[in-house]
């Protein structure tokens, strides 16, 4: 039995958004029951479609909107992209600085590595972060060319490119743990420092200063790899992973 809607309410009430939706509900979804639930569910609706879908009115020529993933979304272990807050951010795909570059020469190579840690920063200032996938998306690139550009940039620069795999701390790269490691060991800045130069927490950069020194500490005694495994409580691969940046540090050195 379809519900009926209040005669006392004003005609020109159902020809908004929210009035449209109420009625749809109440002849769709009558389960819902009368309009004491159904307008939380509509407001609820409404909210989210004021999220994910903002002004545009106001973008300029080269801008696109992205959904990225939240910046303090809680990263898990097969955690899919559907149980993850979304952000709508607004990205420079090209801007005026681009084309002076194309108009002066500079090589499509550099020109893209410029736009692609544009992307990921501009993303991280409005509180989302993109994946490798994201902006190769944008840019039709391959997400193994954006991981080879923003590792050219980072070690160029010796600045972190805020991407979501070392935001949220996830797949097997170190090279955010390994410029982390420099920054506090070899170059003594502060963690606070430290964290604010990689836009990691405080709390991440100690955690993986301490993992390193204890990796460290089992690699001098000459453990093997399964046994700093083991007592460290870190991943076979992990474990490898700072066995290696050890070892390229005391090459370095």
């Amino acid at each position: 039995m379809k519900l009926k809607l209040n005669p006392k309410e004003p005609a020109w009430k159902r020809k908004t958004l929210d009035g449209t939706l109420k009625y749809f509900f109440m002849q769709n979804c009558p389960q819902l029951g009368g309009a004491l639930t159904i307008e939380p569910v509509v407001r609820e609706v409404i909210s989210i479609f004021d999220h994910f879908c903002p002004p545009t009115e106001r973008m300029r020529m080269g801008q696109v909107m992205w959904y990225a993933v939240d910046v303090n979304e809680r990263a898990g272990y097969g955690k899919s992209i559907d149980k993850c807050k979304l952000n709508p951010v607004i990205l420079d795909l090209v801007n005026l600085k681009d084309v002076d570059d194309l108009i002066n020469g500079v090589k499509k190579r550099e020109r893209n590595k410029k736009v692609i840690v544009r992307l990921f920063e501009q993303a991280f200032e409005q509180g989302g972060v993109l994946t490798n996938a994201d902006v190769g998306g944008i840019m039709r690139l391959s997400p193994v060319t954006i991981s080879k550009y923003v590792r050219e940039f980072e070690k160029e620069t010796g600045k972190l490119v805020p991407r979501r795999g070392n935001i949220h701390d996830l797949g097997p790269t170190l090279t955010h743990k390994r410029i982390i490691c420099i920054k506090c060991l070899q170059e003594g800045k502060t963690v606070e420092v430290t964290a604010r130069e990689t836009n990691h927490s405080p709390a991440a950069v100690t955690r993986y200063i301490n993992d390193f020194k204890r990796v460290h500490t089992c690699l001098k005694d000459g453990w093997a790899v399964e046994k700093i495994s083991y007592t460290t409580g870190l991943s076979k691969s992990l474990t490898k992973e700072y066995i290696n940046l050890i070892n390229n540090k005391r090459s370095e050195s």
